[in-house]
């Protein structure tokens, strides 16, 4: 952990107790990158509060490892940061980009920490696909296979019906539901890619009836806890592309805009407006093979509790 917060060592201490892994602090970004180019840790937890915080972190890592070392694989840097996504353009941008935390776990490291852990623990034990892994042992997960395009709106209802059931807020139900909309959309229209990654339905219309059989087909799964429910749309190109869903992402935020454009293949999600309502995004992707995309939220007692929960976007790409 490489920050001089209270705050950020007392989450990152849970996270290192849920995930299995040990713990060291240390405040100064050269000291830091010292002992990473010396134990190559599992895990790397950086305060990206500033931009010049991040750009001492990235001048300590050039100087004594090199930007593109295997010992700093962007699936394995998590930058913490106060400021939402719109104002860390740099950390977006950035090569050793991997994993981004909203810092809204002051008063509740603990539980953030402990949630946050059970993602870090299934990177580390390279268990990245499977809603399973993220949740405790024992919890329920639901699948559910669509081989048409016409049953979205049916899975998107089935959806908000099972959130009502479990009592979450309408309003709260209602957002969470659209988000699935999104993520069904795109593993549908924006993922699938010809043989030589051309986008295959980029430009139709997305009311048109496609069946989605074979490498088309696309998964969704939901697993609650209680606390946590998590949702999970699994396509079966492995399309997805990191630089420009950063890019997307950014443009988003800058913009304004709502969706991400259907033209690029994999990232037609409707992220800005997900995130920015409470929602957590784990991006999984294994080139030519699969994508999976998971959303969290914490069941919440009001939306104002709801939107300011803790939060966070991580991404796992293999190739």
């Amino acid at each position: 952990m490489i920050s001089n917060r209270q705050e950020d060592q007392d989450f990152a201490g849970e996270v290192a107790t849920v995930a299995g892994l040990s713990l060291t602090c240390c405040p100064d970004p050269k000291i830091g990158v010292e002992k990473i180019a010396a134990e190559e840790p599992a895990v790397i937890l950086v305060d990206g509060e500033t931009q010049e915080s991040y750009l001492a972190f990235e001048a300590a890592i050039q100087e004594k490892i090199g930007l593109f070392s295997e010992k700093v694989n962007p699936n394995f840097i998590h930058f913490i940061s106060t400021e939402g996504l719109e104002k860390v353009q740099y950390l977006i941008q950035s090569p050793l980009f991997g994993h981004f935390i909203l810092r809204t776990f002051k008063d509740n490291a603990k539980e953030a920490g402990q949630h946050y852990g059970k993602i870090v623990k299934a990177i580390v034990e390279d268990k990245i696909f499977g809603l399973e892994n993220f949740f405790k042992p024992g919890t329920k997960v639901q699948s559910v296979k669509l081989v048409v395009t016409s049953q979205k709106p049916d899975a998107v209802e089935a959806v908000k019906n099972y959130l009502m059931a479990a009592k979450f807020q309408s309003r709260i139900a209602t957002v969470i539901s659209n988000a699935v909309d999104e993520l069904l959309m795109n593993a549908m229209f924006d993922a699938p890619v010809d043989n030589l990654g051309k986008p295959q339905f980029s430009l139709t219309s997305r009311a048109t009836v496609i069946k989605l059989e074979g490498k088309s087909g696309v998964e969704m799964k939901i697993a609650y806890d209680g606390k946590y429910i998590g949702i999970s749309v699994i396509d079966q190109f492995g399309s997805l592309d990191k630089a420009k869903l950063m890019s997307h992402i950014s443009k988003i935020y800058r913009d304004e805009e709502y969706k991400v454009k259907s033209t690029a293949a994999g990232a037609g999600i409707g992220l800005a407006t997900v995130f920015r309502s409470g929602g957590s995004f784990f991006f999984a992707s294994e080139a030519q093979e699969r994508t999976e995309v998971t959303v969290y939220f914490k069941r919440s007692e009001n939306f104002r509790e709801f939107k300011d929960q803790f939060r966070f976007l991580s991404t796992q790409f293999k190739f």
